[in-house]
């Protein structure tokens, strides 16, 4: 898949939606998965997992507030393979996530408050993160209602092609049809200079 695939099946932005008031931390510190943030606040990334609550960390002179695990903390049954609630949510905490432009929307329906959108050029992300991205049919952290099986399978590399994904739940007998892409992640984080490369509007 090149920079052109990547863009005809997630659209033309990639959208990451936060709180509003992280945006003069995102505008200094860049983006940073919650872990790493916990890393850089003297927190360990444990004390975050399965939290039912939003949590503030300090980070110098900077103040970041992640979002709670309550779609998480939702799922009933056993929908994990080789993965307990905790160390699931202890992986999801490891990534950034990003929602195709279709998705977007809806996604930020689930962040309570003032919430900011940035949006991320799709080809410019891939340019920058190719193989690194992770591709999902699913958003990865939800598990409400009845929640989709997972596990580290779920997430494929970009880099393993459009039929590997598309194809990578029907193979297991857990759907139908082949997938489109529901969320895109990356485990590593992305600076303030290269997040203004990839911003489709000057958001910061």
């Amino acid at each position: 898949m090149d920079a052109a695939g990547f863009a005809a099946h997630v659209g033309p932005v990639l959208i990451h939606r936060t709180r509003a008031e992280n945006r003069a931390a995102i505008a200094a510190l860049g983006l940073m998965p919650a872990a790493q943030l916990a890393h850089r606040a003297g927190v360990a990334p444990e004390a975050l997992v399965l939290r039912p609550e939003r949590m503030r960390l300090q980070i110098g002179a900077h103040r970041a507030l992640l979002t709670h695990q309550r779609p998480l903390l939702a799922g009933r049954g056993d929908f994990l393979d080789a993965h307990t609630p905790k160390s699931w949510a202890l992986q999801l905490d490891r990534r950034l996530f990003f929602w195709p432009t279709r998705r977007g929307a809806a996604f930020g329906a689930s962040l309570d408050g003032a919430v900011v959108t940035l949006p991320l050029d799709a080809r410019r992300f891939f340019a920058a993160f190719a193989p690194d991205i992770d591709l999902s049919p699913i958003n990865s952290g939800n598990a409400t209602r009845r929640p989709a099986r997972r596990g580290d399978w779920l997430y494929v590399p970009v880099s393993a092609g459009w039929d590997a994904f598309a194809e990578n739940r029907r193979a297991r007998g857990l759907v139908a049809s082949r997938d489109r892409i529901g969320e895109v992640s990356i485990r590593r984080a992305i600076p303030p200079d290269l997040l203004r490369h990839l911003l489709t509007e000057d958001m910061l």
